[in-house]
């Protein structure tokens, strides 16, 4: 969820990050790739719980409740529900990685994360359903969840023409990153019904860093249940996994139907070029980020059956590292370039 407030985010990280004592101490600068998953999956595969009573007593009394209140994932809907609910009712527990999508092992524990529970009002609880959370391609063609809220998320028809939910601007970090979180603790599957989610969920990730609330939240399902969502205090894990580069001039293809030839020249100064090849037409988002996950450029483009060239020039942007990401409906591309000099 996007905040404005950076004070309160500094404070918040000045409160969670002592908390995180040596957490992480056994996560070396060096790991990447397959390799930081699974030290992560290791590090963070200590939680035993499996009371799901108890961990909606947690859930709605503590870590989302604020003065009696708490506050629908998906819509922005808040709910006086006072010091003693237990999810009852409405709102109840999203569990955004379904419960239909478990495996077998350690389906009570599963149940029972806090990382992916989440306060919902009923109706979009049950609309979701089970559906993969992905990008909905048409909104004016969607079923809209909305409230009083500017917040608006939507049931409908990814470019593949499967059936999906795409939460609201405002949380779509946090799902991703719970979702992510899911992922590296169970090592459960994130293509559901057809539909690759893992690509949109790092997009959304970098887009929507986490903020004040997300961080302290984070913290106090540590203390309840003895691990981290290591994606939260360490955003930059999600690319040092899925779009790790080794060296400046490399590039990782996320699968196959589009991928980087070449850019050049990187090191750039002003401008960059980079040549895609696919094996078809299709509409794209070529859409460039800072090394903090800012997103500092965005355009949509058309790629042709073979080889394309593109170009971004950076005018105004200063010297560092960026990341160029090209994505078409569930298919992901990326590439790191380094910039020389600030224009």
């Amino acid at each position: 969820m996007k905040k404005h407030l950076i004070t309160i985010l500094l404070l918040a990280l000045s409160l969670v990050l002592p908390a995180q004592g040596n957490y992480y101490d056994a996560i070396g600068d060096e790991l990447h790739s397959e390799a930081l998953l699974q030290a992560l999956r290791a590090l963070i595969s200590t939680n035993t719980n499996n009371s799901y009573n108890g961990a909606k007593v947690q859930l709605f009394q503590n870590l989302e409740n604020h003065n009696g209140y708490v506050t629908c994932i998906y819509t922005g809907q808040e709910f006086n529900v006072g010091y003693n609910y237990t999810g009852s009712s409405d709102p109840n527990t999203e569990h955004v990685y379904a419960q239909s999508w478990f495996s077998p092992s350690e389906s009570g524990v599963k149940k029972a994360d806090l990382h992916h529970l989440f306060p919902c009002e009923m109706r979009t609880n049950s609309s979701r359903g089970n559906l993969p959370i992905f990008t909905v391609v048409n909104h004016n063609n969607a079923d809209v969840y909305y409230t009083h809220t500017p917040w608006q998320s939507y049931r409908g028809q990814a470019s593949t023409g499967h059936t999906v939910f795409e939460p609201a601007d405002q949380s779509k970090g946090n799902v991703a990153r719970a979702l992510l979180y899911f992922y590296v603790r169970y090592n459960d599957s994130l293509v559901q019904q057809y539909v690759n989610m893992l690509p949109q969920l790092i997009v959304w990730s970098n887009e929507d860093p986490p903020d004040a609330h997300e961080i302290t939240r984070n913290q106090g399902i540590h203390q309840y249940q003895g691990n981290r969502n290591p994606f939260i205090d360490h955003p930059e894990y999600v690319d040092r996994i899925w779009n790790y580069n080794s060296t400046a001039d490399e590039t990782v293809p996320a699968v196959d139907g589009m991928l980087f030839d070449s850019v050049y020249p990187n090191p750039f100064a002003a401008q960059a070029t980079f040549r895609v090849s696919c094996k078809q037409t299709q509409n794209a988002n070529l859409a460039v980020y800072d090394i903090r996950g800012r997103k500092v450029h965005s355009e949509a483009v058309t790629l042709r059956g073979g080889e394309n060239q593109l170009s971004w020039d950076s005018e105004g942007l200063a010297s560092g590292i960026y990341l160029i990401r090209i994505s078409s409906g569930s298919e992901c591309i990326s590439a790191k370039i380094v910039k020389t000099t600030g224009q």
